[in-house]
């Protein structure tokens, strides 16, 4: 609906034959800037995301090591919960579900949306930081995932929208 009543209003600037070409031009930019801030809020305002991380960095023996991987990352912001699937040659292996216990969602002054949460284990009772960045395009530039002794871990992979069950 916000689209539509934008066009509308941009093709009812182009018509009109009193408003000259320079207020034409600075009312459409206005409605540009603000169509594309909605934009963004609209990507930080996500209920849940899920993330399929394709490979991982880390840090081992002071050495750098990347390693390949299919895992999927569940995370309902509205629910509270994060579900972790992990999968060996295609098939699932591990999966756990996690607690929410901290979540907070930025956007920076470039248009980066960042997601920060905390997730508690069931099975072993230790809290695991997270930290999520997408770029303006929706596009997930990292995740790190930081254990309770400081060992952080980032993941690299593709990012969509989750559909919550709470809405």
């Amino acid at each position: 609906m916000g689209i539509a009543l934008i066009f509308k209003i941009v093709h009812l600037c182009i018509e009109l034959n009193s408003i000259n070409m320079n207020t034409k031009n600075i009312l459409i930019a206005i409605i540009f800037v603000c169509f594309t801030q909605v934009a963004k809020a609209q990507f930080a305002e996500l209920k849940g995301i899920t993330i399929q991380a394709t490979s991982k960095l880390y840090v081992e023996d002071n050495e750098a090591k990347s390693e390949n991987l299919d895992q999927l990352f569940n995370v309902s912001f509205k629910d509270m919960i994060l579900v972790h699937n992990i999968y060996a040659d295609g098939v699932i292996s591990v999966s756990q579900v996690y607690q929410l216990n901290s979540v907070k969602n930025t956007v920076d002054r470039l248009g980066k949306t960042i997601y920060k949460f905390n997730a508690l284990s069931g099975l072993s009772g230790n809290t695991f930081k997270y930290e999520a960045k997408v770029d303006k395009e929706g596009k997930l530039e990292s995740m790190v995932i930081e254990e309770p002794g400081g060992t952080k871990t980032t993941y690299k992979g593709g990012i969509t929208e989750l559909k919550t069950f709470k809405q």
